[in-house]
Order: structure tokens, then sequence, then C-alpha cells
């Protein structure tokens, strides 16, 4: 199982939902890198592919898919993994430069996400969920020069339930929901 930061500010079933897209993503894709970034409250649909904002009011969603940019200020954590050079598909946490940096918005309009990882998924989830309704995931997956994206927000009222999804269907999102735990213990 994948170990995520987590806060007594964390719902523990949310945290339990986001571990098990992870370890679907990767078994699914068997990526090399995984970037797991916690971002401080709810997100919505819209930074999905968003790219940022030219002359500070327009903006803009590239054809190339780039890094949201969410603010420095807004990342709870960050954690980096590699796969395991013995293949089993097992993964290790290890270090990585962030990928919120401190930059106007503009600028973030060319940090495309397969400039630097050629294999990989990235998934954004939100915090705060003890006290919150509402949360969400994000995963941009990257193999060589292709990309693809997808968002999911989830509602609570007596447990989680799936609310929007959009780039995946919801039948593809639910089974990676559903998946059993990793039999190598990612």
């Amino acid at each position: 199982m994948f170990a995520l930061n987590t806060t007594k500010r964390d719902d523990p079933e949310f945290v339990q939902i986001v571990s098990r897209i992870l370890e679907s993503a990767a078994r699914l894709y068997s990526p090399k890198q995984i970037y797991v970034v916690q971002i401080d409250h709810w997100f919505d649909h819209k930074w999905k592919a968003f790219s940022g904002k030219v002359l500070g009011a327009v903006g803009v969603w590239n054809d190339r898919l780039t890094l949201p940019p969410f603010s420095p200020g807004r990342v709870m954590s960050q954690l980096h993994y590699e796969a395991d050079a013995s293949g089993d598909g097992g993964y290790t946490l290890g270090p990585a430069a962030p990928l919120h940096i401190n930059q106007m918005s503009d600028a973030n309009i060319q940090r495309f996400v397969n400039r630097n990882i050629k294999n990989g998924i990235l998934v954004w989830y939100s915090c705060d969920t003890a006290a919150a309704d509402a949360a969400s995931v994000m995963l941009y997956r990257v193999k060589d020069e292709r990309t693809e994206e997808w968002y999911a927000s989830f509602k609570k009222k007596e447990t989680w339930a799936v609310n929007k999804v959009e780039g995946i269907s919801r039948r593809e999102f639910s089974a990676m929901l559903e998946q059993s735990p990793s039999p190598h213990g990612i």
C-alpha cells in the first residue's frame, strides 16, 4: 500500500479511497514514477488540464498537458515513488523536486507534463476532508509522448460517494475503486 501523508484534518475513509485509486492505477499502468500531491481543500473540475492564466485574467487550457498551476502554498505534501528495479510491481519512496513552484501563472503554460516524466502518473487529492462534505482526486498519466487526465469529485453524507467524473467513464472509475489490495504490498 502507498503510504500517504495524513493529518487529523483528513477523513480516513477518503484517504483509503485515494489509496485504492493509487494501487489500481499502479497495477493498471505500471508507471516508472508516481507523484502524489495533497492539496489544501477541495478543488473543482476546472483544474483538469488547466495550464494557467495569461495577462492575469484569461484562463488557458493547452492541447499539450501542463502541470496544473496550484500555488505552492496550497500543497500540503508531495510524495514521489519510483518503480523497484526488481520488476515485481513494488515502489520505493524517494526524493523529487517540487512539482509546484512560485512563478507567474503565465509561466506555467510551458511546464509540459511529458517534458521530464516519460512514464508516470501524477495524482492530486484534497485534504481537510474530516470536516468537509466535498473532496476531489485528479490523475494525469504520461506514457512516452501520450498524456491523459481525469478528475473525480466526491460528496459525503453518511459515507463518501462519487459525485462527478470527467475524462474517465463511471464504469472505469468504479472498477478502480473496487480493486482489491495488491499482492505485492504496493
